[in-house]
């Protein structure tokens, strides 16, 4: 790709999760905390319950970006914890259900951690005067929480969630929130995020620059081909901290 300068835009949007912060754990350890109420402890089946969960809180995304009635990412994931059982014939009450989904939502805060060099990259690109911002397909109003946490809230002027426009990532809503929040034009915004769809296919549907975290060594190409040419991001990198090294 041909070099890439960040210092050209005058905003930096953000996603969380897997972006700016490490929540890996806190999906598996609501799994675990469910399925051993249940019994279940071997780690192939906690593996089998996770994926199934993943595919089924996707689609729900899918399926709301497509034009189906607004969930709550609350409503979905309890929805989507009670199919994934019954796909592996397991049964659970709906009180343990409603449990599991709390337990699933508070973990998101409990373990969430700034990822590697985080703080370091937000802070230069305050001191260059960048605006930045949040979208986030995660638990409606934790982005807030998150941020005051780890003491970031005050470097960004827009921080979205699905709940801010009643849809989901991709769809333009966030993103134009974003650059109405920002007050610049999308040609001046770069957004950075790790999952392709929901990520680069919305920051470029509505004329941003993209920088995508293939943290997971996913093919580019097979995606791109998925998704379209206009998918493609400016720049891939393998962490958000590698932005530290081309500001």
């Amino acid at each position: 790709m041909k070099p890439f300068d960040i210092g050209q835009f005058k905003g930096v949007v953000f996603d969380l999760d897997s972006t700016l912060t490490d929540t890996q754990d806190y999906p598996i350890v609501a799994s675990q905390w469910l399925l051993q109420k249940l019994g279940v402890t071997s780690d192939e089946e906690v593996m089998l319950y996770i994926r199934a969960l993943v595919v089924e809180y996707r689609g729900a995304i899918r399926d709301i970006v497509n034009g189906a009635p607004y969930r709550s990412p609350f409503n979905i994931i309890k929805t989507a914890m009670g199919n994934s059982l019954i796909d592996q014939d397991i049964e659970v009450t709906t009180e343990l259900i409603e449990e599991g989904a709390q337990k699933f939502k508070s973990l998101h805060l409990e373990l969430s951690r700034p990822n590697d060099k985080v703080e370091s990259l937000i802070k230069t690109l305050n001191s260059r005067d960048k605006r930045l911002g949040i979208i986030t397909n995660s638990f409606e109003g934790h982005a807030q929480i998150i941020l005051k946490n780890f003491g970031w809230y005050q470097y960004f002027s827009s921080i979205l969630d699905c709940g801010s426009v009643q849809n989901y990532k991709p769809s333009r809503l966030l993103f134009e929130r974003a650059i109405s929040d920002l007050e610049l034009d999308p040609s001046e915004i770069v957004y950075v995020g790790d999952e392709f769809f929901s990520d680069m296919v919305g920051g470029k549907g509505v004329g941003m620059a993209t920088i995508w975290i293939n943290g997971r060594d996913r093919s580019l190409s097979d995606l791109v081909a998925r998704h379209g040419a206009s998918s493609k991001p400016d720049l891939v990198l393998s962490a958000v901290s590698e932005m530290c090294e081309i500001l």
